[in-house]
């Protein structure tokens, strides 16, 4: 039988949890074939989960075999500007769907500049749906919202992929996207108090910058911000300056990814994330909750692979939450949005 879908990055922190909520919730879902590097992790895996696997890196994709076809691809591999390319060359090739929780704006902007013949479902993760979903309900309740914030707190730790993605990102700059394009901007920081809390937010270059302006070309100005601990602005200068260095940039890659494991062992999936939605024209701002941002990215993905294999997709590249809107946000559980004055 032809797999539905094939699930690249299955190893990895947000594989193994797309897995265990699949088993648990998603009965009607058919099982995934399994990808990735390690054949020793995948047999491990496909005997947990009772799905097929195959083994093979990216520089081997132009040339493996499959038994079959899948109809989708899910790329759960970051950093995306390593991965993203030779997925959806090889899906455009076949004629294949394909899938990613992508949250890197060079990866978008290479992206969204393609005419593609196969839809391209990009950042079906945690702060891009969340995020499009808020700014989306903030201008569904105000439509003359136009100059737009958007403010990302996520607790419970980060994994190695999103940490390497963040990295590979640092010697690129800060933008915001302001009149029909993106303007880089120097760094900033701004404090907000959240459920009771002060956090610091800093300048962060997210993929709502490309994402949300692509089907809503009225904007007049996006800003996004990441509430990040203070010694961050320690740090980031240092960061900025030596990771343009490749030898070094590859070697602090190395160890991160040698601390995947300890990353998700220190993880808290039952902490929660939020999303808060701010206009200049608007007299309230929205704040939106989910659960934890790994635990829900989980939730996103099976979600959109289930809408997908149901209903379809147009090709061409769009994101997750701008394809499916309540159809998608209406799906997902442990989510709540409040409004409050600015």
């Amino acid at each position: 039988m032809r797999p539905t879908w094939l699930l690249y990055g299955a190893n990895g922190t947000t594989g193994r949890l797309v897995l265990s909520i699949w088993q648990k919730a998603f009965p009607q879902l058919p099982p995934p074939l399994l990808a990735g590097r390690d054949a020793f992790q995948l047999t491990t895996l496909s005997q947990t989960y009772g799905c097929p696997y195959q083994a093979f890196s990216l520089a081997e994709l132009p040339t493996i075999a499959f038994s079959e076809l899948p109809h989708l691809v899910v790329n759960l591999a970051g950093p995306y500007e390593n991965t993203t390319l030779p997925w959806v060359t090889w899906c455009e090739q076949h004629g294949i769907a394909y899938l990613d929780i992508c949250g890197e704006w060079r990866t978008f902007q290479r992206l969204y500049a393609r005419h593609s013949s196969v839809p391209l479902i990009t950042a079906a993760g945690f702060d891009t749906v969340a995020g499009e979903a808020a700014l989306y309900l903030l201008r569904q309740r105000y439509p003359q919202a136009r100059s737009l914030q958007l403010y990302i707190y996520a607790q419970g730790g980060f994994s190695a992929g999103t940490v390497q993605s963040a990295l590979t990102m640092l010697p690129h700059g800060y933008y915001q996207w302001q009149a029909g394009q993106l303007h880089p901007i120097p760094f900033q920081e701004v404090r907000l108090t959240l459920q009771g809390r002060e956090l610091l937010f800093f300048s962060a270059t997210l993929a709502e910058l490309v994402t949300f302006p692509a089907w809503n070309p009225d904007i007049k100005h996006l800003a996004t911000w990441v509430a990040l601990p203070p010694r961050y602005v320690r740090w980031r200068s240092l960061l900025e300056r030596v990771f343009a260095w490749q030898p070094f940039a590859e070697r602090l890659l190395g160890l991160v990814r040698q601390r995947r494991a300890t990353l998700a062992h220190r993880m808290h999936l039952s902490a929660e994330s939020f999303v808060l939605a701010a206009a200049a024209e608007t007299p309230e701002a929205l704040l939106l909750r989910t659960p934890q941002a790994y635990v829900f990215t989980a939730w996103t993905v099976l979600r959109s692979v289930e809408l997908f294999l149901a209903e379809g997709a147009a090709p061409g590249p769009a994101s997750a939450f701008s394809r499916w809107r309540e159809r998608l946000w209406g799906s997902l559980p442990g989510t709540w949005t409040r409004w409050q004055p600015i």
